[in-house]
């Protein structure tokens, strides 16, 4: 049986970073059963047909997944080349909309909602490009098909940049809570306006 592994965080594909770190995190399986899973997962391999293999072939394998571990990433980065588009991402959260900055606070409300959903909040921060002649014009593009786009991008790319927003939006959340409480009260109060207002209407024509 031949087993190929990836040796970066660069050559796991995000999809199945959820996967991996529920497994890193389980207190419940001993190192060795951790390792095994992760490299089931890696490989495309089942834990059963890893178990048959000898224990020295086993060892290599465990040498080249040393590094999910250790859980050090790459720096976020300021653009990358990924399905023909050249993918830059604005860093500066206050050039949101308002829809993208609701959307941003859900996605990251706690750790599993962040670690599943990591495609979703780097898609709130990127625009693809494409190259015409000398120069790159920007694509339109409606925020479904960017994270469908990206959701096979490495972990090494969108990791950093999902950890970059998490951390600002964790500073903001105070801000995030009163700006969230704001919306709903002038929601509330726009449908108070109407109901009156059809209210009012429904009145005249009675009279």
């Amino acid at each position: 049986m031949t087993i190929e592994l990836p040796q970066t965080w660069h050559e796991i594909e995000i999809s199945k970073f959820p996967l991996i770190y529920d497994v890193v995190r389980d207190i419940d399986l001993d190192d060795n059963e951790k390792k095994i899973r992760i490299i089931s997962i890696l490989s495309d391999t089942s834990v059963n047909d890893l178990k048959k293999i000898k224990i020295d072939s086993i060892n290599q394998l465990i040498d080249h997944i040393q590094f999910i571990f250790k859980m050090e990433f790459p720096k976020e980065v300021e653009s990358f080349e990924h399905e023909g588009y050249l993918w830059k991402i604005n860093y500066d959260i206050t050039e949101l909309n308002a829809g993208d900055f609701i959307s941003l606070s859900k996605l990251t409300e706690n750790e599993d909602t962040i670690i599943n959903s990591l495609p979703q909040i780097v898609a709130l921060f990127v625009k693809p490009y494409i190259k015409k002649w000398l120069h790159y014009e920007q694509v339109e593009m409606q925020h479904k098909e960017i994270q469908k786009l990206i959701s096979n991008m490495s972990v090494g790319i969108i990791y950093p940049v999902a950890v970059f927003f998490c951390s600002v939006i964790s500073s903001l959340q105070e801000d995030i809570e009163d700006y969230l409480e704001k919306q709903a009260k002038s929601v509330m109060k726009t449908m108070q306006k109407e109901l009156n207002s059809k209210s009012t209407m429904i009145i005249g024509a009675g009279m």
